[in-house]
């Protein structure tokens, strides 16, 4: 075999590789997403899911990791994850006749990524220990924060390694539970104010008057919407920073800002680092469930 043919089976597999390890990463993705899903199911059905639960209570929904439960987790998660991604890697090598050194490469990879999280003891990139966390990178594929965001709301954020699931079906803003504080007196924020305490949300709606002086040390979701003229961007800066000061939550502080003027847009990035950021323009057509459908697949800006 001379180094031309080499050279062409070399690209041959890694042509194959990228779009078959996308493949079967959603594959793993869906399954895990069932897995949260059989939860809700009576027994034997659910039981794939109560396995899954010993990776849940490694990292629990405070982010406070158990090192006790490192062992069950890789037994019981981390290994069956392992066998998965091999055997979904297998079928579609097998189904798309591609290269079996693409089974190889894949197999490698899914490993390299297993032996990893063993030598780390789970605290790998996927399980961050910063703290506070940051807020999670925005695009489909998801970073350690994103992951840490599942292990606080078990039912959100359901994508291991690419966001589609969640895009598709609307995961990516959890409020079962959630402490929020709207501010302003619009129609939209009153809409708002109901919606969330249908949902479940722990609720304070107050002016701006009236909420410079309130204790903010629980709020998760910090709602602005009382205009935004250059005054009220001005106490939009105020509002997050003092939010941000007082919180105990080790949580990224959810701001959500209604209106796009352009004082406000030029001193928000100075928060991006620190909240998960979200602009919502006023008008007739943006109503509260045209805005959360967009809000739960996670469109921040529009």
């Amino acid at each position: 075999m001379d180094a031309l043919e080499v050279a062409s089976q070399i690209f041959t597999t890694l042509a194959w590789t990228a779009p078959l390890a996308v493949a079967a990463t959603v594959l793993g993705d869906l399954v895990h997403a069932s897995l949260h899903a059989s939860l809700r199911l009576p027994a034997p059905l659910c039981w794939p899911g109560l396995l899954h639960r010993s990776h849940h209570r490694f990292l629990d929904e405070r982010l406070r990791f158990h090192d006790d439960c490192f062992a069950r987790q890789v037994l019981q998660h981390q290994l069956p994850e392992l066998v998965m991604r091999v055997l979904f890697s297998a079928v579609l090598v097998a189904l798309f006749a591609a290269p079996p050194a693409v089974l190889v490469v894949l197999t490698a990879l899914w490993a390299t990524s297993f032996f990893t999280a063993i030598i780390r003891r789970g605290h790998d990139n996927d399980h961050p220990e910063a703290r506070p966390l940051p807020p999670p990178r925005a695009g489909i594929v998801v970073d350690g924060a994103y992951h840490a965001l599942h292990h606080a709301h078990p039912e959100h954020f359901l994508g291991a390694h690419l966001g589609l699931v969640d895009i598709a079906f609307g995961r990516l803003l959890p409020l079962r539970g959630r402490t929020i504080m709207v501010i302003g007196g619009s129609g939209f924020c009153v809409d708002l104010v109901a919606h969330f305490r249908s949902a479940g949300a722990d609720v304070a709606h107050l002016d701006v008057d009236t909420v410079v002086a309130g204790d903010h040390a629980d709020v998760d979701i910090l709602v602005l919407g009382h205009g935004s003229d250059r005054r009220d961007a001005q106490s939009y800066e105020t509002l997050i920073s003092r939010t941000l000061s007082m919180r105990t939550s080790v949580l990224p502080l959810d701001v959500w800002a209604v209106g796009h003027a352009p004082e406000w847009l030029a001193r928000a990035g100075v928060f991006e680092d620190r909240v998960i950021l979200r602009r919502l323009r006023r008008g007739p057509v943006l109503g509260v469930d045209r805005s959360l459908f967009f809000l739960r697949r996670g469109v921040r800006t529009f």
